[in-house]
């Protein structure tokens, strides 16, 4: 049988690290912002990030922000997320609103909305804030609606709206 010869392989791997240098030279400047969620705290998965004026966020947008400076150490420590990693979390009140964090729950407005714990799942104590509150303005109060184990605003309180990253909005989860 004759040997025939064919760089065809030699074509597709160079057309797929073509591509591939490509795709990390070009995407940071005309490709959409992604973020990944790998916790618990919202559906894991791709995220597109959208920027907003802080005055355009609303109640119920998932946004991204990093984790609060006097929290970092807790964070990384009990290994809740890697260092640089910001955290996902749902808008459940803005400027205006009512906040109450009770020793077993905490609500908005007067609507309960989920569990404050006083021990992590390890059994590690979680930092405390009691007490009911209205969010100023240029803040909001983030929480995780889809786990209630989540490390957010009934632990930390309200943040800065400056510091949000943007919306996320899913693009594929799981």
């Amino acid at each position: 049988m004759p040997h025939i010869h064919t760089y065809a392989p030699f074509y597709v791997i160079a057309a797929v690290a073509l591509g591939t240098a490509l795709v990390l030279v070009l995407w940071p400047h005309w490709g959409p912002s992604l973020v990944i969620n790998v916790t618990r705290s919202e559906p894991l998965g791709f995220y597109r990030l959208v920027s907003h004026a802080p005055q355009d966020y609303r109640r119920g947008m998932s946004v991204v922000f990093p984790v609060p400076g006097a929290y970092q150490g807790l964070v990384h420590a009990r290994r809740w997320l890697p260092d640089g990693v910001p955290l996902l979390k749902t808008i459940v009140a803005l400027a205006g609103d009512c906040v109450c964090v009770l020793d077993d729950h905490f609500e908005v407005n007067a609507r309960p909305l989920g569990p404050v714990y006083a021990l992590d799942e390890t059994g590690a104590v979680m930092p405390r804030i009691r007490g009911c509150f209205e969010i100023s303005p240029g803040y909001f109060f983030p929480a995780a609606t889809y786990h209630a184990r989540s490390f957010d605003g009934r632990y930390f309180g309200p943040q800065p709206l400056s510091t949000l990253a943007g919306e996320a909005r899913p693009l594929w989860t799981f």
